[in-house]
C-alpha cells in the first residue's frame, strides 16, 4: 500500500505541497523569533509577536472549516499557497528596498501567515479524501503525518544557514522560493475518478443560515452537558496551554538565546532535538497507553511533567552555577526532550478520548468548541511567561508550570472518578 501511494502522482504532490509551505513557515517562523530576540532581548515583545498569531486562528478556525466543507478544498489550497508566496515576496521587497522589518510590520505579516494557514488547514486535511481512495486514506494519512516530525527537524537547521548567511533577507528568500515550488505543485494534484465535490452534490443546500448554524452548536452543547469524560477537557485544555505551550514558545527560547546568550547553531540545535523527539514520540506514546485507559495515561503523563519540570527548577537553582554552559544546554534540552513524549502522550490518549466518546455526526462541532476552548488561554500564558521570563529567573516559570501541572492533574483525577462512578 505504501509503495503505491509512493508511486501516486497526485498524492505525492499533495504531500510535497503540504511540506514545502509548511516547511517554508517553520523556517520564517524560527528565524522571526531569533530576530525579534536579537533585535529587543525582551521575552515580553517577543511573546506579544507569538500571542498575536493566535488570534486568526481563533476568529477564522470555524470559518474556515465552514469554507472547507463546502467549496473546493483543493482550488482553497491552491490559492492559499499562491496567497503565502505574494506575502513572502511583499515583504522581501520591503526588506530589501524600503525599510528593515520592524516589529509592527512584523505583527503584520504573522497575522498574514496565520491568516493563510487557518484557511489551509481544514482544506488539507479533506484533501485526502478526494485524491486517494478509502482503502489508501490510513496509510495516506500516515505517510502525511510524517513532514511534521521532518519540518521540526529541518526548519531549525535551514533557517539557522541561511539567517547566518545574510540574515532575514536570505530567510525571506528561501521561503518565497519554498511557497513558489509549493504552488507549482498544486497543478499536478487531480481528484480521483469519479469524486464528487460536496459543493457540487449539494448546491441547492448549500447555503450558510445563521440561525442553523447556532442551533447545530446548541445541540453540540447538549451533548456534552451529559458527557463528563468531554467536559473534563474543556477544563483541563485551556489550563495546560497555558501552563505548558509557553515554555516551549517563549521561556526556553528566551533562555537560550538571551540568558544563556547561546550561539545560532546551539539555538537551532535545541529546536531541532525538540523536532526529533516530536517525531519518535507517537511511537513512545502507544507504548505508554496501556489498557485502553487513555484517560489514566492522561493523569500519569501530567503529574510526571509536573515531577520534571519541578527537578529542573531545583536543578537551575542548585547546580546552573557549577557546570559548563554547553553542559547546561545539553540538560534543559534533554529534559524539553522527555517533556515533548509526555505531551505527545497526552495529546493522543486525549484524541483516543474524542474518537471513542464522541458520534461521527456532531464531532467536528465539538472538536471545535474543544479547540477553541484550549486556544483561548494561549496568548495569555504566552503574554504572562513572557513578562516572568524579562522579570525573574527562568526557575520561577518553570515552578509556575509545575504548581499548574499538579492543579490540572487534580481536575483530571476528580473527572476520572466521576466517569468511573457513572459507568457503575
Amino acid at each position: 500500500m505504501y509503495l503505491k501511494l509512493l508511486k501516486h502522482k497526485s498524492f505525492m504532490a499533495f504531500w510535497g505541497t503540504t511540506t514545502f509551505f509548511r516547511l517554508a513557515s517553520n523556517i520564517l517562523q524560527f528565524a522571526l523569533a531569533i530576530y525579534v530576540l536579537d533585535m529587543t532581548g525582551s521575552a515580553f515583545i517577543y511573546s506579544t509577536v507569538l500571542a498575536i498569531i493566535i488570534i486568526p486562528r481563533i476568529i477564522l478556525s470555524s470559518v474556515a472549516g465552514y469554507i472547507a466543507d463546502r467549496k473546493e478544498c483543493l482550488q482553497i489550497l491552491k490559492w492559499s499557497v499562491l496567497g503565502l508566496f505574494v506575502l513572502m515576496a511583499c515583504f522581501w521587497i520591503i526588506h530589501v528596498f524600503l525599510m528593515p522589518l520592524n516589529i509592527l510590520l512584523i505583527y503584520v505579516l504573522v497575522v498574514c501567515l496565520e491568516l493563510f494557514e487557518t484557511l489551509i488547514a481544514p482544506s488539507e486535511g479533506k484533501a485526502l479524501m478526494c485524491i486517494v481512495c478509502e482503502n489508501e486514506l490510513a496509510a495516506a494519512s500516515k505517510i502525511s503525518s510524517l513532514d511534521d516530525g521532518i519540518v521540526e527537524i529541518l526548519s531549525p537547521a535551514v533557517g539557522s544557514l541561511f539567517y547566518g548567511l545574510l540574515g532575514l533577507t536570505s530567510v525571506l528568500m528561501i521561503t518565497m522560493t519554498l511557497e513558489g515550488i509549493s504552488f507549482l505543485l498544486t497543478f499536478m494534484i487531480h481528484v480521483k475518478s469519479g469524486y464528487i465535490s460536496y459543493e457540487e452534490e449539494n448546491k441547492e443546500k448549500n447555503v450558510f443560515s445563521l440561525t442553523q448554524t447556532i442551533s447545530a452548536y446548541k445541540e453540540a452543547a447538549l451533548y456534552l452537558k451529559n458527557e463528563n469524560s468531554i467536559v473534563y477537557l474543556l477544563f483541563f485544555a485551556p489550563i495546560f496551554n497555558f501552563f505548558v505551550n509557553p515554555l516551549f514558545s517563549v521561556t526556553t527560547s528566551h533562555y537560550i538565546r538571551i540568558s544563556m546568550a547561546a550561539s545560532m547553531e546551539k539555538y537551532a540545535m535545541f529546536n531541532s532535538a525538540l523536532g526529533i523527539a516530536s517525531l519518535v514520540a507517537p511511537f513512545i506514546a502507544m507504548v505508554l497507553i496501556q489498557d485502553e485507559d487513555e484517560k489514566k495515561a492522561n493523569m500519569i503523563s501530567s503529574l510526571f511533567c509536573a515531577v520534571i519540570l519541578f527537578m529542573l527548577t531545583c536543578f537551575l537553582h542548585f547546580k546552573s552555577s557549577q557546570i559548563s554552559p554547553s553542559n547546561l544546554l545539553y540538560s534543559v534540552t534533554i529534559i524539553m526532550m522527555i517533556l515533548v513524549v509526555e505531551v505527545t502522550t497526552m495529546s493522543i490518549a486525549t484524541s483516543i478520548t474524542l474518537k471513542k466518546r464522541i458520534p461521527e455526526y456532531i464531532m467536528g462541532r465539538i472538536l471545535s468548541i474543544i479547540q477553541l476552548c484550549a486556544t483561548i488561554s494561549v496568548p495569555i500564558g504566552q503574554l504572562f511567561y513572557g513578562i516572568c521570563a524579562d522579570c525573574f529567573p527562568i526557575t520561577f516559570s518553570f515552578l509556575i508550570s509545575s504548581c499548574g501541572l499538579v492543579f490540572s492533574f487534580i481536575i483530571m483525577k476528580k473527572f476520572y472518578k466521576k466517569s468511573i462512578k457513572n459507568k457503575k
